[in-house]
């Protein structure tokens, strides 16, 4: 860390203040530029009785990933640090965890107001860190006994990291604890390096200081191509093995056209501090490009189940990553993106085989559906569907309730009603028309599933 490049507190804060203006104004802006183009390009809300669009897809099922919910509480840091040295300019990563004592935080980065530094209202069990404090790093912790206490048990010479989202670990030791007044402006010095720890209080703030000693780069994955099952990567502290990738398509949970893949792996602790499993950041991309998010539910279904808690030094652990996906999954060649934690810049990329089921969909091959149309009843709140299957086969085709799927980002929808009523059975030759009616969906986009079909839905 070059002391060419510390920038003194003043000009830090006031850079990282102005930062943050021209931010929001170029925010601003470009709000104001989108909703200004969205009421010429974007569709408007669907009116009753209006036909909605209607695509056909592929004649094999498909769904939408359901969204899972972030493993990190914390949006992405909303300020940027440049640092400069003659014609140079560097954007330094930025904090994304800290741990200290044996406990992870995640970091959130705040820009202080006029009435000086605060912890911020809305990230419970984070850690804050103020923006553009890149010598002395500058972090809060939430303002609870807990902390206190964490605070008030640090030794001379215990070990602090500060994690950067490029995979970069910072070590530090601490050094000194003292109380100083709110906002006392020595703590926010970019003297040397080291970082201060801060926990506020009513009449002072509890400070601790922990000296920098050195940093740890990121033993990089390799480069190009994905690297195969068995082959060991290091992504930070963290090295990962994927031994297995396969399919489950018995699970008593799964609808028609679906299946679970499961990828299981194995992790080992090379670093110093434990490693909070449960940050995994762990995705699954097909063919097409599509992302799949971690399903609880699949990962339960897996030989090893999902990884709970904390990872200790030196300690390895098995686990199962679960994915709830289509059975026209593009093969046959899936990739798994692995990262030890949420917004960091190291990833681990593994190929992983899937090949399509060769039976075809129920119905397919002798029955054709065509959707002629759809639109919102008189209420808005009634998706009502109107089509034709044709059987072009030589034997009777019979649509039960299970060959009839209405998916969509927000999940399944409810069969209101269905006419004539199921099930369904269409002679050689003959076409049936029919009707279905769904509560309306959640979600600007819906799949009709039907005999293998894939219909989509959009413009609600």
């Amino acid at each position: 860390m070059s002391s060419a490049t510390r920038p003194s507190r003043p000009s830090c804060l006031v850079v990282a203040l102005i930062a943050g203006g021209i931010g929001l104004l170029l925010l601003a802006i470009v709000l104001v530029t989108f909703l200004g183009l969205r009421q010429v390009f974007v569709e408007q809300e669907a009116t009753p009785g209006v036909p909605l669009e209607v695509v056909k897809v592929t004649p094999t099922p498909a769904i939408f990933p359901s969204p899972s919910p972030s493993t990190s509480p914390l949006p992405p840091p909303s300020c940027q640090t440049i640092i400069s040295s003659g014609d140079v300019e560097v954007a330094v990563s930025l904090p994304v965890s800290l741990t200290v004592g044996g406990r992870d935080f995640p970091v959130v980065a705040i820009v202080p107001g006029d009435e000086g530094w605060a912890y911020p209202d809305g990230y419970p069990g984070a850690a804050a860190w103020l923006c553009g404090s890149v010598v002395n790093y500058v972090v809060g912790l939430e303002p609870l006994p807990e902390n206190g206490t964490l605070l008030t048990g640090l030794r001379p010479g215990d070990e602090i990291e500060l994690h950067l989202s490029n995979g970069v670990t910072l070590n530090f030791r601490f050094s000194e604890r003292r109380e100083v007044a709110p906002n006392d402006q020595g703590i926010f010095e970019q003297a040397r390096p080291r970082l201060t720890l801060i926990l506020e209080g009513t009449d002072a703030w509890q400070v601790a200081i922990a000296d920098y000693v050195s940093e740890t780069e990121p033993v990089q994955p390799p480069t190009g191509e994905p690297v195969a099952i068995g082959q060991p990567v290091r992504v930070g502290d963290v090295q990962v093995t994927v031994t297995s990738g396969y399919v489950v398509r018995d699970a008593p949970d799964l609808l028609p056209g679906t299946l679970y893949y499961l990828v299981e792996f194995a992790v080992e602790n090379f670093g110093t501090a434990p490693v909070d499993t449960t940050v995994f950041d762990m995705r699954l991309v097909d063919g097409d490009g599509n992302e799949y998010l971690l399903s609880p539910a699949a990962s339960d279904a897996g030989k090893s189940g999902p990884l709970t808690g904390l990872l200790q030094p030196g300690g390895e652990a098995k686990g199962s990553a679960g994915y709830l996906v289509p059975e026209s999954l593009n093969g046959p060649t899936l990739i798994w993106v692995f990262s030890p934690r949420p917004g960091a810049e190291l990833q681990a990329r593994f190929s992983l085989p899937y090949e399509p089921p060769a039976e075809e969909p129920t119905g397919a091959g002798h029955a054709e559906v065509a959707i002629t149309d759809a639109f919102l009843s008189e209420g808005g709140t009634v998706l009502v569907i109107e089509g034709e299957v044709r059987n072009t086969g030589d034997a009777p085709v019979t649509v039960a309730l299970t060959d009839i799927s209405l998916t969509s980002s927000a999940g399944m929808s409810s069969l209101r009603m269905a006419a004539p009523p199921l099930p369904w059975t269409i002679a050689p030759g003959d076409t049936q028309t029919i009707e279905l009616q769904y509560d309306k969906p959640d979600a600007a986009t819906a799949l009709l599933s039907l005999l293998g079909y894939s219909i989509e839905i959009r413009g609600f």
